[in-house]
């Protein structure tokens, strides 16, 4: 390039030509449907995708002209000369349509121009906007996700090329197209013409790629000289060429760009910045996007500018816009009695005494001037670790390092004496992000903390229990649009952690390192503040605050004693079992492979599809999306009924059958062996209280609900879980039919609910009602299918579901269902309310108000719909018998404390709370504990508790 006319490219200024299918395409594919979807059910993630990702773009490119190219229904002229042209392509789908027109009414409000030209291609526009502005002297960018595109490059012209992550976009040069493919990019449709491109349904020569058409391109200057040399090609490749001949020259017509499209349009047509706020609001509102969202686009499509104008949620308070995000000044303290008087001035000048008092309408305030508390370190059960504490109250802030528990020195115990103090007496005034696992951190230190004013990491469960934020910054992403990098430089909707006013002041000699997590964890404390208010608000609107108040932070505190004990295991039993069941599961194996006639590998699916349904020649059941036979346990099981009478293949199924359990159970031993803690021979799960949307708690490392407890060798894992030293024995309490007990009460139906009332064998009662015949005529098959009626109803079981559970045919399935329908109306009337209700409000509600928000039910995607229609009929029974598990739990733990006795809840696994109970406790403990579980709720029918004691779990078990 010459110096005139790079002095011109740089003088004239960038224009970006966007691919607007493509990065329609790109965004929609990127994030998935059913998070992102208006009450109503209009998808909407290919526009927030696209929205964000061409800000980015404009953010880190800054062109001063921009276009955006779509293609247009129908044919063009490449249909004509290839009339398979991209005949293999799947129809878009009906989610990605609907959005299209919304993309470019978002386009024309933010200022930004986009061109369709029936009969072509948004490539050939594409193509005639970059040569357009090439030629006029503009550094040009091209973003699109098409290869074609490629042959615009030139000294200044780029295509920015989306990696397999969006933000990696590769600068396509004229080197870069050179070091990839070996050829200038004016020769790279004569590349592409012999290779061919499956996504357009374009046939190259058959058995050459790139490399090779490289190599010919190279050696005969293009693909012309290609052709007239074709004769000297040797080998299959050159017979493929001359057999091929015809369809590369209508290869390169067909994927040659047109460059002189008349548009209507010039390049000062193509400026930007002048949005129209008032129709960005409008659609944004619409479109259900948050204030974030509106402000971060705007500031991108407006030149870096924020943008103030219509009536907006950010400009009148809502706590997500950016003025409230306010990093606070630290404060250095430097002992006991500046950090005392620092708390008495903050909590005089900001706090109000009766925060404690404060209900669900003014929560929000109370949170807007609450203290933040953040307690780093790890709150892993049994491995608690403290690494600092920061507090900041009023806009300042203080970093502690607080000396561990055993520290007995005089200034330990008068920093901890003056914490404790606070947090004793201030918990009400406080925010936190995880009370649990503060209250571990805390305790690594010696300090314990009350229940606090406001847990946001609890809040943003309720709010949004479909999301599960592994740490502060994920929750600000989702409910702040704040979106922390890893960069130098913050990108669109990134949080800048690099604070440089005051409030990040250096200290004197610390190191790069110490500031830099000094600005963080200030810019975190902020974070924390807006992320609670946010959610407090939303909390308000839900009248959720009771439930986070009354359920939720009680639960933590109950947990977090649970983590903190632990349960004890006898580690003798615990390493005979899994050597037994090694044992058993290679003996299965040996079995398996005598019955195949080779070593082949059970935990393979391809070697076991080849031994079942090439070797041995069975008939499979079900296939996989790739077409091959399953061998899913369940298949697997039909299988060898199927093949009962078969000898080698019920022999082979068998052993894999039962090499599967024994080397699952010994798996299961080995992950409980392995986390037993060699400090106190104990295991302390995490209970998760923030995962499974319904409200149900979930336990990890280890995971303890996955011990099974329907076959003896499962039950047998539960032998080993002992009372500890001090302890005599275990006492279990099972709540019995907990959600079909909710359905009775929920749905008002007499039958059901006299059923319950009668004392009676439930199941074979309900039975007799349904097939019309005394209950002690009710069969074994009769009572196990009005069982797995019961409760496929409380589950969303559908008929298919019930059919292969119950392997009965689907007809006899809907026949039982009709029945049992006709026997409890109500119960038909209920479920069908709970789908109807759902649909009209977006969201179902438990007993005691927790939401869960089902958009996929205006989905146009059939099995998207149907699959929220099962969760929305499944989630306020689920969800009510988890909240009654929390209240009972939270009972149980208050009467337990309440009566001074030692012994102590461990786990809570399903609908079953373990309890280790202290020698001559026994019957008073169980009293206890049975009478807080069955009085947690007043239903019309009444809660069953079983129970029972002994010396291990198992036998505790009843």
């Amino acid at each position: 390039m010459t110096e005139a006319s790079q002095a011109t490219l740089d003088t004239r200024g960038t224009l970006l030509v966007v691919d607007g299918h493509s990065l329609a395409f790109r965004a929609f594919f990127a994030l998935p449907v059913e998070n992102f979807s208006t009450q109503d059910g209009q998808a909407t993630n290919a526009v927030w995708g696209f929205a964000t990702m061409l800000s980015q773009v404009v953010d880190a490119e800054r062109p001063d002209h921009l276009a955006v190219a779509f293609d247009v229904k129908g044919g063009t002229f490449r249909n004509t000369l290839l009339p398979q042209y991209k005949g293999t392509r799947d129809a878009a789908p009906e989610e990605l349509l609907t959005q299209l027109p919304l993309i470019q009414k978002m386009l024309t409000a933010l200022g930004v121009t986009y061109i369709e030209k029936p009969g072509y291609e948004g490539d050939d526009v594409i193509g005639t906007l970059a040569t357009m502005g090439a030629d006029a002297g503009y550094h040009t960018l091209v973003l699109s996700g098409d290869r074609d595109a490629f042959q615009l490059i030139s000294d200044r012209i780029t295509v920015l090329y989306p990696g397999h992550h969006f933000k990696d976009l590769k600068h396509m040069t004229p080197e870069a197209v050179e070091e990839k493919y070996h050829v200038r990019p004016d020769q790279y449709p004569d590349l592409a013409a012999l290779r061919g491109e499956t996504a357009d349904n374009i046939p190259g020569v058959p058995g050459v790629g790139d490399g090779f058409a490289a190599k010919w391109i190279n050696q005969y200057g293009g693909l012309d000289g290609i052709i007239e040399h074709a004769d000297e090609i040797k080998g299959k490749k050159g017979e493929a060429l001359r057999d091929s001949i015809d369809q590369v020259r209508l290869n390169r017509k067909v994927n040659a760009l047109v460059r002189d499209l008349d548009l209507g349009v010039g390049l000062d047509d193509l400026t930007f910045g002048k949005s129209d706020v008032n129709a960005v609001d409008a659609l944004f509102k619409t479109l259900e996007f948050g204030s974030r969202t509106r402000s971060k686009v705007l500031k991108s499509f407006n030149g870096g500018s924020t943008v103030h104008g219509g009536e907006s949620s950010a400009d009148a308070g809502d706590p997500t816009a950016e003025q409230v995000l306010t990093v606070p000044e630290r404060v250095d303290i430097h002992d006991v009695g500046m950090l005392n008087d620092w708390m008495d001035a903050q909590l005089q000048a900001h706090l109000d005494d009766d925060a404690a008092n404060a209900s669900a309408d003014v929560i929000a305030d109370r949170a807007r001037a609450a203290a933040v508390l953040d307690v780093r370190g790890s709150a892993k059960p049994g491995r608690t670790r403290c690494d600092g504490i920061a507090l900041t109250i009023g806009g300042q802030a203080v970093m502690l390092d607080v000396p561990a528990a055993d520290d007995e020195s005089a200034s330990a115990k008068a920093l901890r004496s003056a914490l404790q103090t606070f947090l004793n007496r201030h918990a009400d005034h406080l925010l936190v992000y995880g009370y649990k696992e503060q209250l571990h951190m805390l305790a690594a230190v010696g300090l314990t903390l009350p229940q606090p004013l406001f847990d946001a990491k609890l809040a943003g469960y309720l709010v949004d229990p479909d999301f599960h934020a592994e740490s502060v910054e994920q929750a600000a992403e989702h409910f702040l649009d704040i979106h922390p990098d890893d960069g130098d430089t913050p990108s669109q909707g990134q949080l800048d952690f690099d604070v440089t006013d005051d409030a990040a002041a250096d200290a004197d000699g610390a190191s790069d390192d110490t500031r830099e997590a000094e600005r963080r964890e200030l810019t975190r404390l902020a974070v924390m503040q807006t992320l609670a208010w946010h959610l407090a608000v939303v909390l308000d609107g839900y009248h959720q605050y009771r439930l986070l108040a009354s359920i939720e932070m009680p639960a933590s505190r109950v947990l977090y004693g649970m983590e903190s004990a632990g349960a004890c295991v006898d580690m003798n039993r615990l390493t005979t079992m899994r050597d037994q069941f090694a044992a058993d599961a290679r003996q299965a194996q040996e079995m398996a492979w005598d019955c195949a006639g080779s070593r082949v590998n059970l935990q393979s699916p391809k070697q076991l599809q080849k031994v079942l349904f090439e070797d041995m020649g069975l008939k499979g059941t079900k296939r996989t999306k790739s077409g091959t036979y399953t061998t899913s346990a369940s298949v697997l099981q039909d299988l060898y009924v199927k093949y009962a009478g078969d000898e080698r293949a019920s022999g082979f199924l068998g052993a894999l059958l039962r090499h599967r359990e024994t080397n699952k159970l010994k798996q299961i031993v080995q992950t409980l062996i392995d986390a037993v803690n060699p400090a106190d021979g104990r295991i302390h799960t995490t209970f998760e209280q923030t995962v499974a949307a319904t409200g149900r708690l979930s336990s990890v490392d280890p995971n303890l609900q996955n011990i099974p407890n329907r076959n003896a060798a499962g039950r047998e894992i539960r032998s080993a879980f002992v009372p500890g030293d001090g302890y005599a024995s275990l006492l279990s309490c099972d709540y019995s039919q907990v959600e079909l007990r909710i359905m009775a009460d929920r749905s008002g139906d007499e039958a059901l609910i006299e059923a319950f009332r009668s004392g009676a064998d439930f199941h074979k009662y309900v039975a007799s009602l349904v097939y019309g015949v005394p209950v002690d005529q009710i069969t074994a098959d009769q009572r196990s299918h009005v069982k797995a009626m019961s409760y496929g109803l409380a589950y969303g079981l559908s008929t298919y579901g019930l059919a292969q559970q119950l392997k009965i045919r689907p007809a006899h399935a809907e026949e039982l269902k009709q029945k049992y329908f006709a026997t409890f109306g109500k119960v038909h009337d209920y479920l069908e309310s709970l789908v109807a209700d759902a649909r009209a409000n977006g969201y179902t509600e438990t007993m005691f108000g927790r939401r869960r928000y089902f958009p996929g039910l205006s989905s146009t995607n059939r099995n998207l719909r149907e699959a929220a229609e099962r969760a929305a009929l499944n989630a306020p029974i689920q969800g009510s018998a988890a909240d009654i598990m929390k209240i009972a739990m939270i009972h149980a733990d208050q009467a337990l404390r309440g009566a001074g006795v030692k012994s102590r809840i461990i786990l809570q696994i399903h609908d079953e709370l373990v309890v280790e109970v202290a020698p001559g406790e026994a019957e008073r403990v169980r009293a206890l504990v049975a009478d807080a579980m069955e009085h947690a709720v007043t239903l019309s029918v009444p809660l069953d508790v079983s129970t029972g004691i002994g010396d291990d779990w198992q036998l505790a078990a009843h």
